[in-house]
């Protein structure tokens, strides 16, 4: 039987490693639900953002209808976006040292292999910063040698030495952040941080969210409750819903919670041999009958493990999640668009939190603000696509305990 169709939802977002502050979120949502509007012919509105006193949390409401069917969704941006901005403010001078270190841990203690034997992509996606940067290295010594030999120089060893900084120098200007370098640099010290607990302002804030999390389950009439976390939001977000645990044992009472996880970056830190705690984390949460989890993985995102069950790249007992659903990115957006930016990694890695151009079962804001419930679209996939006629009206999903022609009628009075 299918599940009685949502008409309130409260809705949860973890972003991932960037520096999206609350009003940048807010704009993006809009912008991005322009979008969802025109390909599924429907109707929305967003209100303005509100920011938590103490700055952890924006919270905002949707409305979102259709000829016969209109959902209303509490919006909460759980923030970490001020210590990822705090991240990339250093200079380039510490972060290329610190960046290199942090990687290369990864790669000596046999974390990079464990990649490779999960998703091999992403193994070699995990190496790209190194790489890169060690082209840029012996580009800049290249060059410095040959103007140093070409060029009868005094002192050649040391004016060689100034050049290759030099070229160094240059190249990283032009290249560091076009070509993600210098992003990937902070994440991945974030990361290792992240995995021996390094930083005490990080804990403070998932405490500050676990208890926000345990506080909205515990007083919203919402029909369904969901918790969004792209990326690094996943692995925080499992840690927040861990310590909600912990403060609310009967988490969401008689509703579940119902975990999406997108382009995870779950298996990015769990994999590191110090990061028993977290495994243990996710153990506990896939066994928790309040958790219902369903995460989407995507073969063109090279910065998630595509087609890798988490439960058994970390050698976890099976749980039964989260349910893996494979996505094509491709039939989210117009081929001209994906033609576009299909190189562009972390763009085509942030499609599962942004507007889709056709309709398809894995859409953001129909997970968000759409009437059909998260079990009833994983386990129906097509017919929740096929249910919206061309003008938006929900035509071929109802229930047995609330028919749809009750709710239209209803929602015309």
């Amino acid at each position: 039987m299918s599940e009685p169709l949502v008409r309130k939802r409260c809705f949860v977002q973890m972003h991932g490693y960037l520096p999206i502050g609350a009003d940048h979120c807010h704009g993006r949502f809009i912008r991005e639900m322009a979008r969802f509007q025109k390909t599924w012919n429907v109707q929305g509105e967003v209100s303005p953002v509100i920011l938590s006193s103490d700055g952890c949390t924006a919270n905002w409401t949707v409305g979102t209808w259709g000829p016969n069917w209109r959902v209303e969704t509490a919006f909460h941006y759980f923030r970490w976006d001020d210590l990822v901005t705090a991240d990339m403010s250093i200079s380039d001078w510490r972060r290329i040292p610190l960046g290199m270190a942090s990687l290369l841990e990864f790669v000596l203690n046999g974390t990079v292999i464990r990649y490779f034997s999960v998703a091999w992509r992403y193994g070699c996606f995990s190496l790209y910063p190194l790489v890169a940067t060690a082209a840029m290295i012996w580009l800049s010594v290249w060059a410095a040698r040959f103007a140093a030999s070409y060029g009868a120089l005094p002192y050649p060893l040391l004016l060689a030495s100034i050049l290759a900084a030099a070229f160094f120098t240059a190249l990283w200007l032009m290249f560091g952040r076009l070509l993600y370098i210098r992003f990937a640099f902070d994440d991945w010290c974030f990361a290792r941080d992240f995995v021996h607990r390094a930083r005490p302002q990080l804990k403070r804030r998932l405490d500050r969210l676990a208890r926000e999390l345990a506080r909205l389950t515990r007083e919203t009439d919402a029909d369904e409750i969901v918790v969004a976390a792209h990326s690094f939001g996943v692995p925080l977000a499992l840690v927040i819903i861990d310590r909600a645990l912990q403060i609310e044992p009967r988490l969401g009472g008689s509703k579940s919670i119902r975990l999406i996880s997108s382009g995870s970056s779950l298996l990015q830190v769990a994999l590191h041999p110090a990061a028993d705690w977290l495994r243990e984390t996710v153990r506990r949460v896939a066994n928790a009958p309040a958790i219902y989890w369903v995460e989407f993985q995507a073969l063109a995102d090279v910065m998630s493990a595509y087609k890798a069950d988490p439960l058994a790249a970390l050698g976890l007992p099976a749980a039964g999640k989260p349910i893996i659903m494979l996505i094509r990115i491709r039939l989210m957006l117009d081929e001209a668009t994906y033609r576009r930016f299909r190189l562009n990694f972390v763009r085509v890695h942030s499609q599962t939190v942004m507007g889709n151009e056709r309709r398809y079962f894995c859409d953001y804001y129909m997970l968000c603000c759409g009437p059909i419930g998260l079990s009833d679209r994983v386990r129906n996939a097509v017919q929740a696509v096929a249910a919206f006629a061309a003008d938006g009206a929900l035509i071929a999903w109802a229930d047995e305990t609330k028919p749809l022609p009750s709710i239209a009628t209803e929602l015309t009075h």
